[in-house]
């Protein structure tokens, strides 16, 4: 069978299988079981295959590794390039949010790789873009874009992995339970950390991000 004129056909290997339905099932395993229980063992019965053949596409785990976190990235969606820089960042943020909260275990994995591929470059472009519409400068450009997305990047993680969430009831008892001439800040604050949203912490920091870039360019 032959390819309708003009569609690009997918690289097949054993057994028929394309490299995307291998890296879509991959995914689903991984959210499925986490990175610790994942292999290509695993991901071999999955799609009715011997490991090896598996890496006929890949080469090798990490060449997996770096296409699933290509294939989520790929959910991200576009920003509207009109809007103005700290906007186009601040959405982006937002968005890199839904995503971890939607592939938890998956998502660790784009903390892995300096990009992920195909899917990220128009991003990567975006921000690019939106710096240098802030007015920073190329010389700094790349290490202030490593800096933003591994802010966060690793903002999320700390969110799915759950350090930024409100704090159970033993832990602020934990915390009153501190003498309170050593640790009179905190004996104070304990109960606001029982109601502390997750959503709102990701925002503040996100404005502080932006509001640190601005402050660069002044």
């Amino acid at each position: 069978m032959t390819s309708a004129p003009g569609t690009a056909r997918l690289p097949v290997g054993p057994r028929g299988l394309s490299k995307e339905a291998i890296t879509r099932a991959a995914v689903e395993l991984m959210e499925e079981l986490g990175e610790g229980a994942f292999s290509l063992r695993k991901l071999g019965e999955r799609v009715g295959c011997d490991p090896m053949a598996i890496l006929y596409h890949f080469r090798n785990k990490d060449g997996l590794y770096r296409a699933m976190a290509d294939a989520i990235t790929a959910e991200l969606p576009p920003v509207d390039q009109a809007r103005p820089w700290n906007d186009r960042l601040r959405q982006h943020a937002r968005d890199y949010r839904t995503l971890a909260l939607g592939h938890p275990h998956t998502f660790a994995l784009t903390q892995k790789f300096l990009n992920t591929g195909v899917s990220d470059f128009a991003h990567i472009e975006m921000v690019h873009g939106a710096l240098k519409d802030a007015g920073v400068p190329d010389t700094v450009a790349p290490t202030v874009c490593l800096a933003w997305y591994a802010s966060v990047i690793g903002l999320c993680m700390a969110e799915i992995g759950g350090l930024i969430r409100p704090a159970q009831a033993a832990e602020i008892a934990e915390i009153e339970r501190l003498p309170l001439d050593r640790f009179p800040n905190l004996r104070q604050l304990a109960t606001s950390y029982g109601a502390l949203d997750a959503e709102i912490v990701f925002e503040i920091a996100s404005d502080m991000m932006l509001e640190g870039i601005h402050a660069r360019t002044r």
